[in-house]
């Protein structure tokens, strides 16, 4: 049997389009082991590319049976390994990211939307490659195609940003509340809100609510958290809160985390 990279990959395909089913039916029952939860965490770093290459590849496949491409073979099969590679990408940016949901604070209807999209897009784009040879393979299932596996790229985009910055993050510079005067601000919802829906929200929300935190409400703000109370009246050398944000910068526990914006010294004053 003549060994190919193409029919290695096509196998890969099918073994990560069966896992991925699987992942979906027992997800609930399954433990990422700690030695695998790297790999899941890759997932934000890696789900670029095959999305680069996915678009190209539906771009292509959308004119593929246009009367001046139909018969280029470069053309085809440049598509043709086009699509392979950004499918098989795909795939396991799909099982890196159930690996990913798996942790804790990942929940809401923000992860619904992002996972079940992310995952169409798998399975569509799989589907027209191993159906595009097919002879009742045609124009309109092409355009189709490529149309929906673009609107799914598109969705599961919006809302892993939304998992990834917090909600409203494109559009927050123009979307957002004009500044109050001071004389007529109430301190918590035009001072102290602003600031956490800017530094702490994109983590502490109801679809990502890192160490069970949420911090878009006030009864959530006064829950608290996995660690505790965010604050404690009359103390506020012991107060959480404040203690996280005056941590070092390097250190493990400083909020907001050191590859996020930091606060002003403004904003901590």
């Amino acid at each position: 049997m003549k060994f190919t990279v193409k029919g290695l990959s096509e196998n890969i395909l099918f073994a990560l389009n069966i896992f991925i089913v699987f992942l979906l039916l027992f997800g609930d029952k399954v433990s990422v082991p700690l030695w695998l939860q790297p790999l899941g965490r890759m997932h934000p770093m890696i789900l670029h590319f095959p999305i680069v290459l996915l678009m190209l590849a539906m771009l292509l496949e959308f004119f593929r049976f246009k009367q001046v491409y139909n018969g280029e073979q470069l053309y085809q099969r440049f598509t043709t390994g086009l699509l392979l590679t950004g499918v098989l990408l795909s795939a396991v940016t799909v099982v890196m990211g159930l690996f990913l949901s798996k942790e804790e604070g990942y929940t809401g209807d923000a992860l619904w939307w992002h996972k079940w999209t992310g995952v169409l897009v798998v399975f569509v784009s799989s589907a027209i490659y191993w159906s595009r040879n097919k002879i009742w393979y045609r124009a309109p299932l092409a355009k189709s195609g490529a149309v929906i596996t673009t609107l799914c790229i598109i969705v599961a985009g919006h809302y892993g940003a939304t998992l990834t910055h917090g909600d409203n993050y494109v559009l927050e510079p123009i979307t957002s509340a004009k500044q109050v005067p001071v004389d007529q601000a109430i301190v918590f919802d035009d001072v102290v809100m602003p600031i956490f829906s800017a530094k702490c929200l994109s983590c502490h929300n109801p679809d990502k609510a890192k160490g069970s935190l949420i911090m878009d409400n006030t009864s959530s703000l006064l829950k608290g958290g996995k660690t505790g109370k965010l604050f404690v009246a009359g103390k506020p050398e012991i107060s959480l809160l404040l203690e996280r944000i005056h941590l070092p910068v390097d250190d493990k526990k400083h909020m907001p985390p050191k590859n996020k914006t930091q606060l002003t010294t403004e904003e901590t004053d």
